[in-house]
């Protein structure tokens, strides 16, 4: 990292002004947390950008994505935020309860048909702490945290019984949730289900937006998810049919499906995006030294059609940052953006995430805060369970931050510089198969048959070689044993109970 980043990273304590104005400002504030499915970290131009040279280790995507760009110049910029288990259904609902996954109801794996994952509708969640607030409330796109039941009739009507004609699943993985504890107080509700970037299915309890459906009655209705989603969005901030009190803050999560999979064929994204990636040379496609797409030359079109999908999700993103503007909401909006985990793209062969490889574990995380914070470079290793009581503090509702919340508060150090002894040093990571932790330095892995991987992310930014542990120092080898039996323990994992791999994990 050059030295211009360091300083700009390390120029602590920032107090932007005076405490007392930011208490008064910051009960007022909007918040909208915006997070495409799959987005990988190295998917944003704006890391060629003078300003942010070093700050991500390898070569970036060939992408433009001038939205997200436009949003780190003028935010905070996370390098290391990482998605404690970067799958779908786990990482949502770390987020929405800001507890790890032994304890919310999804641990493992997605929430799909025939399995018992779902999160808990009793757990005091993100969104409920907003709406007793008083926010006005709302939920666009995927939500993937439900546990998936067979309780809708052949056309994907909820029925809410498993009795005739219910007793059909709506979708194998994603599934529609009813009016109820599983909405975890959103008011307004739009949900895209089914994998499908064109024509996924809709329900909603706003009939307008569902071809005058009832709240549960399945809506195929085509067009390109994020674009229908962006409309949405905008009619929701204009409040066309008063949709929102507008005498109160609004909270808003936007899961954009895109760009996950499918991507094996041009059909699944417009062809207004696909045209910048049809005909790109390989090379510059798939530049990074660690893909190998010898073992599976099926990559070559995923890339085109994934890197399509990004461009596509970046401009329904600019739309909605437009309207914000437009309506002078910009600078009363905290505006997140993130993704539940990222994507191998060809690294090591491999497509998808649930993998320690930076590619899957580390994340997108950009705040534009005008009323918080100036546009730096934040080196705070902040992970999923975190973000719930860390922006509910931000927002200024620390005292409502659950009992329940296994994360930490960090939004007294990203104010002030003072972490107070909390800003961590490792960063953990689950899968059903293995367990690791990451620094700043180092990525370590244990597996489940008692193997294990450790990569040196300074002079191996692509993990192109795993490292024995006697080649490096022994304290560093003791800090990431320790570390990772700590965040077990921490997170109430059953390798902690069972003290699985007592010989490379000190617990």
């Amino acid at each position: 990292m050059n030295t211009k980043i360091k300083q700009g990273i390390l120029a602590f304590p920032i107090v932007l002004f005076a405490i007392n104005s930011y208490a008064q400002e910051k009960k007022h504030l909007n918040f909208l947390y915006i997070f495409p499915d799959e987005y990988r970290s190295q998917a944003m131009s704006f890391w060629d950008d003078p300003e942010f040279k070093g700050a991500l280790r390898t070569k970036q995507d060939p992408v433009e994505t001038p939205t997200i760009d436009s949003l780190a110049h003028q935010g905070v910029v996370f390098t290391n935020c990482t998605s404690v288990h970067p799958v779908s259904s786990p990482h949502r609902a770390m987020l929405m309860s800001g507890m790890y996954p032994h304890q919310n109801g999804v641990e493992d794996v997605n929430c799909y048909k025939g399995r018992t994952q779902g999160l808990h509708d009793n757990i005091e969640c993100f969104t409920d702490v907003l709406a007793k607030a008083g926010y006005e409330t709302a939920y666009i796109g995927k939500t993937h945290w439900e546990r998936t039941e067979p309780l809708f009739n052949k056309i994907g009507n909820y029925i809410g019984t498993t009795k005739a004609p219910g007793g059909h699943y709506a979708n194998a993985y994603d599934t529609y949730i009813p009016e109820g504890p599983g909405r975890h107080s959103n008011k307004y509700w739009f949900q895209h289900v089914k994998d499908s970037h064109m024509d996924a299915w809709s329900y909603s309890n706003q009939p307008s937006l569902v071809d005058g459906k009832k709240d549960g009655e399945m809506c195929d209705r085509p067009g390109f998810t994020p674009q229908v989603e962006a409309d949405i969005i905008i009619n929701y901030l204009k409040n066309t049919v008063n949709q929102r009190d507008t005498s109160k803050p609004f909270s808003l999560f936007w899961g954009i499906n895109p760009p996950h999979p499918p991507y094996e064929s041009p059909k699944y994204c417009p062809p207004e995006y696909f045209k910048f990636y049809k005909d790109m040379p390989l090379e510059k496609l798939l530049s990074r030294p660690n893909v190998d797409i010898s073992k599976r030359p099926e990559i070559e079109m995923d890339a085109r059609v994934y890197f399509s999908l990004v461009r596509g999700v970046d401009h329904e993103i600019g739309r909605v940052i437009d309207a914000l503007k437009e309506l002078g909401l910009d600078e009363n909006t905290v505006v997140v953006f993130s993704s539940d985990h990222g994507e191998m793209m060809g690294s090591f062969g491999a497509t998808g995430k649930n993998k320690i490889q930076e590619e899957s574990f580390v994340v997108p995380f950009i705040v534009r805060a005008p009323k918080l914070f100036k546009p730096r470079l934040e080196d705070l290793q902040i992970s999923t369970v975190d973000i719930m009581p860390t922006f509910l503090d931000l927002l200024g509702l620390k005292d409502m931050i659950p009992k329940s919340v296994e994360g930490e508060d960090y939004a007294n150090g990203l104010l002030t510089g003072d972490y107070n002894g909390k800003k961590p040093i490792s960063a953990l990571f689950l899968n059903m198969y293995c367990k690791g932790v990451r620094t700043e330095r180092y990525s370590y892995r244990v597996d489940k048959e008692g193997t294990y991987a450790l990569y040196d992310n300074v002079k191996d930014p692509y993990q192109l070689h795993s490292l024995k542990l006697n080649e490096i120092p022994k304290e560093k080898v003791h800090l990431l044993q320790t570390e990772l039996g700590q965040w077990l323990e921490k997170a109430n994992d059953g390798w902690a109970r069972k003290k699985i791999h007592l010989n490379l994990i000190k617990y």
